[in-house]
Order: C-alpha cells, then structure tokens, then sequence
C-alpha cells in the first residue's frame, strides 16, 4: 500500500477528536524490562495464610475426633 491510503481521514462534524495519522517508531532492542511489582500484596498473603491455617486446624481437628471415636465403646464411653 502507498502512504496516501494508509490513514484515511475520516468526517468528525466537531464531535470528536480529529484522527492524527500514526507515527511509527523502531521496535526496542532486547526483551521488554519486567515490571518491579511483588506478585502478591502484603493483604493477599495474609489471607492466604488464615485460609490455609484454617484448613489445617479443621483436618487436625476432624483427625483428633476421629481417633478419640475409635477408643470409646458402642455406646460412647466405656
């Protein structure tokens, strides 16, 4: 395609902005730098760690009242 029909201009009636044609720059040499953010926020880390402590409390404590069951006699205590 020829530069004259790469843009074409288009009638606004005063209601937009006027399109300006597009300026092409060189693509940056080498990988894009990485973003400096932590993965994580302090808050998020927090709640993942009450949920997984709450997890863990609730399998320690289904374990425990499983293993006192095992103990008793038929009709709960001996």
């Amino acid at each position: 395609m020829s530069p004259e029909t790469d843009h074409i201009a288009a009638p606004t009636n005063g209601k937009h902005r006027v399109p300006r044609p597009e300026t092409r720059t060189a693509p940056p040499a080498g990988p894009p730098p990485q973003p400096a953010t932590a993965p994580f926020t302090p808050t998020q880390l927090a709640v993942g760690f009450g949920i997984l402590a709450a997890v863990i409390a609730l399998v320690v404590g289904s374990l425990r009242r499983r293993a006192r069951s095992g103990r008793r006699g038929q009709y709960g205590r001996r």
